[in-house]
């Protein structure tokens, strides 16, 4: 069965830092990181959607959004799920799978219920977030960075003109124009999945614009 492992940058709370760096309500974990690799994160968010599904929120704001999303279905009922802490290491478990995360830099990596590693954000710039203005409109442009595995094949991004299928090691830009359809959803070779939970123009791959 696919691990789907929800990402996006929307959640449902707001907060306030606990003295312990982290706090938990029934719906899920949040993290103050003490030293994350892009000083502008000021808090992560893990939200169980179901046993195999994790969804996974960072903010540079002083709250999260309580935006109803445009991609993903909005939580009907709590998920079971337990909190431990271990050496500076935070593990939000459901029944089926484990989700890890620093208190010192807020990185991200997930596990079967055999300890298996599924996935992991890149160490010392998994994640960015750089304030942006646009017509006097502010927002942020962020970057996600995980881990691949050199014998892995990544699938989805919907419909393009490439004629790629396999998109590892590929670069592709996600917008809607004509008969190219954009599916910010991936499918590894590795048994999980990513939904990229952002409405604006992404790039996957090498974030830079094509060069002329």
């Amino acid at each position: 069965m696919k691990k789907l492992l929800l990402l996006g940058f929307i959640a449902i709370l707001g907060f306030g830092c606990s003295q312990e760096g982290w706090k938990v309500d029934d719906s899920g974990l949040t993290v103050f990181p003490e030293n994350p690799s892009d000083q502008s994160v000021q808090a992560i968010r893990l939200t169980p959607f179901g046993e195999e599904i994790i969804k996974v929120s960072a903010t540079a704001a002083d709250a999260f959004s309580n935006e109803e999303s445009l991609v993903a279905l909005p939580l009907e009922k709590a998920v079971d799920f337990d909190v431990t802490e271990d050496g500076g290491i935070l593990i939000l478990s459901t029944a089926k799978l484990a989700a890890k995360v620093s208190q010192i830099t807020g990185e991200v990596q997930f596990f079967d219920m055999d300890g298996n590693l599924i996935l992991q954000e890149k160490a010392n710039g998994g994640k960015a977030i750089k304030p942006m203005e646009v017509d006097g409109v502010k927002g942020y442009e962020v970057r996600q960075v995980w881990e691949s595995h050199d014998d892995e094949g990544l699938y989805g991004l919907g419909q393009h003109q490439a004629h790629d299928y396999n998109y590892k090691g590929k670069n592709e830009e996600l917008f809607q124009y004509n008969t190219k359809v954009s599916v910010p959803v991936i499918l590894s070779t590795r048994n999980y999945g990513i939904l990229w939970d952002n409405y604006s123009l992404t790039r996957w791959g090498d974030p830079r614009p094509y060069g002329r």
